[in-house]
């Protein structure tokens, strides 16, 4: 059986430069292009490479379509008690962090900060975004209502978006503890993957055809709909996030088209985030002690090759920011046809594998 051929490695920091002048090439302005870039650059260094640069072939699209705007004047203001953003439609790597920048702001001298977040772009990978919380000492919680695209075994269309959710909560003299989830089996970007990648076949428990039976065909995944986690239950986590990122932004169906969502990454979607500050909520050094103790237990409890969510991505980060970042042939394709595409061609070098 002969190996498979390893993806070329790319330097990180050239990388970034050409993915802010990609954005830049299409009217995003510079210090948000910059943002924008190193979301998705850092994704891709943290190993989730389905939400990072596999992404901006996408969103190039979509600035170019004027499906999302590139210089979005992004609005936040604060009333009863509560931060309000709208995006006007920006990538959602720009109007995240904007509205994060603000909401920890005020969270210095306020216990817990809620932000709804209206008319953004597809936020990509949700623990990235609110990674920075927890880097500065804060837990932060974000969840995005995306449109429907899961359904259970027997539906007759997709019935309720995967809705993903992630927090981040800071680890004293550690890497932040940093879960994040799609409510799906797996989130949709694995078929899309799979479809690039030249694959036949997903797993059966991934997704339903158009018909409402499990398929193994990625085509047909994607005209379909994605399998929730653990059935109803799943199901019932999708409809939380449902409520606090869509209804509190007052979102209605229906926007069930399996044929209008087959690329993935909306343009216009919700989210809402919280942020609170465990310094004025309890004291830092008294959560601290506690995140220490109950982790210290559950790593011991699970094992020696134990690890808690984060770990492996800051492993993964630190370990690409020195021998690159893996890009597959049909990945490094989409980047030069998107490089065509936006006046500024990708000529960068591999690194040579030790």
């Amino acid at each position: 059986m002969s190996a498979l051929p390893q993806p070329g490695r790319f330097d990180y920091a050239p990388l970034l430069a050409w993915t802010i002048g990609v954005l830049i090439n299409e009217g995003v302005d510079g210090d948000a292009a910059c943002i924008a870039a190193n979301v998705l650059v850092r994704t891709s260094l943290r190993g989730i490479d389905t939400h990072g640069l596999s992404r901006l072939p996408l969103y190039v699209e979509k600035l170019k379509s004027g499906e999302v705007n590139a210089q979005p004047d992004i609005r936040i203001e604060m009333r009863d008690g509560m931060m309000y953003c709208h995006g006007d439609g920006g990538l959602g790597q720009v109007v995240l962090p904007f509205a994060l920048e603000r909401v920890l702001l005020a969270a210095r001298t306020t216990a817990l900060v809620a932000c709804r977040i209206e008319s953004t772009g597809h936020l990509g990978a949700l623990g990235t975004l609110v990674l920075p919380a927890a880097e500065q000492g804060f837990l932060a919680i974000l969840c995005q209502r995306t449109p429907p695209i899961m359904a259970l075994p027997g539906s007759t269309a997709p019935a309720i978006g995967n809705n993903p959710i992630a927090f981040a909560c800071p680890v004293d003299g550690r890497a932040p503890l940093v879960f994040d989830m799609a409510h799906s089996v797996v989130a949709r970007g694995h078929v899309m993957q799979a479809l690039r990648e030249g694959r036949d076949a997903i797993p059966g428990d991934w997704a339903l055809g158009p018909d409402g039976a499990p398929t193994t065909d990625p085509g047909l995944a994607l005209r379909g709909a994605m399998q929730p986690i653990a059935g109803h239950k799943g199901m019932g986590l999708a409809m939380l996030v449902e409520c606090l990122a869509g209804s509190m932004n007052g979102v209605m169906p229906p926007e069930n088209s399996p044929e209008g969502h087959s690329k993935g990454s909306a343009s216009n979607v919700s989210a809402f985030l919280v942020v609170i500050n465990p310094a004025l909520v309890i004291g830092e050094r008294a959560f601290n002690e506690s995140i220490d103790a109950w982790l210290q237990n559950y790593l011991q409890a699970s094992g020696p090759n134990a690890r808690y969510p984060g770990q492996r991505q800051a492993a993964c980060e630190a370990l690409r920011r020195n021998e690159g970042i893996p890009v597959p042939d049909g990945l490094l394709a989409e980047l030069q046809a998107t490089g065509r595409l936006a006046r500024h061609p990708f000529k960068l070098a591999t690194i040579p594998l030790p």
